[in-house]
């Protein structure tokens, strides 16, 4: 989702790093706060340097340069979500940008939350885009045969939707088959929430294999608390995250499991 120009970094600077006017570093999450000041002291000999980001200044109602912070392409038309679920961190309530770059990656934190003159306007825009990908997701319970019908008339490359709540398979499976009448498993994705509470490596499992069996491809999304912290056992859950985000070890898992 970064940059990837001359001038994007991700780390400190080296002897070659030319000077600049100011430096910026942009920081996503609460946890990465202490590494950007570590980073805000080791760039101040090159330049002037600003901290900022969601996790320092929260979300904002202005829209954003395209390619400065996110990469081309990646656009954000809202930001927030009416939802509050516990495990989220996104804490705002929903806004919808007047002015936001077009874009084929749409990063909204709930999209069809949106009102429907909002969504017709990011659909009429995403009508001159190619290889489109949802990748902020798409709330389950909110894809219903108008979005469905949207959706079929665009180059999409993937969709994602997502299944947090493990008693919440219905709206999921719901969502899934209207997709899958138009779009293949490749393109159907769904973030799966593991980690959580009491879950174990038996149940997590369980849920990414039956998004699998209703057509979608399962994505393992591990939680991680406010101070960014793993759910223990740490390494064997980030173990399991990794073989159940990978799709070709995926299909391998399932194959071998028929």
């Amino acid at each position: 989702m970064s940059p990837m120009d001359r001038d994007a970094y991700f780390g400190e600077p080296d002897l070659f790093t030319p000077e600049y006017d100011e430096v910026h570093i942009s920081v996503a999450f609460t946890w990465d706060t202490k590494r950007a000041w570590e980073l805000a002291w080791q760039w101040d000999h090159i330049a002037p340097v600003k901290i900022g980001g969601i996790a320092i200044n929260g979300e904002s109602r202005d829209g954003f340069k395209a390619g400065i912070y996110l990469r081309n392409g990646i656009t954000i038309t809202s930001r927030g979500c009416p939802n509050r679920c516990p495990f989220c961190l996104t804490n705002q309530s929903l806004i919808e940008l007047d002015d936001f770059p077009e874009g084929n990656v749409i990063q909204d934190n709930n999209f069809l939350a949106c009102s429907k003159k909002h969504k017709e306007k990011v659909f009429n825009m995403l009508h001159k885009q190619k290889r489109i990908n949802f990748s902020g997701g798409l709330e389950a319970k909110l894809i219903n045969d108008e979005v469905v019908d949207q959706l079929r008339n665009l180059s999409i490359h993937q969709l994602w939707t997502a299944y947090d709540f493990p008693k919440d398979i219905e709206p999921t499976e719901l969502a899934i088959k209207k997709l899958r009448k138009y779009f293949s498993r490749n393109q159907i994705r769904c973030y799966v929430l593991v980690g959580l509470g009491n879950d174990n490596f038996s149940y997590a499992e369980e849920r990414l294999r039956r998004i699998y069996e209703i057509g979608g491809l399962p994505f393992a999304m591990l939680y991680r608390d406010e101070d960014g912290n793993y759910p223990k056992p740490e390494k064997e859950w980030r173990v399991f995250q990794r073989k159940w985000c990978r799709p070709a070890i995926i299909k391998s898992i399932m194959k071998d499991k028929k």
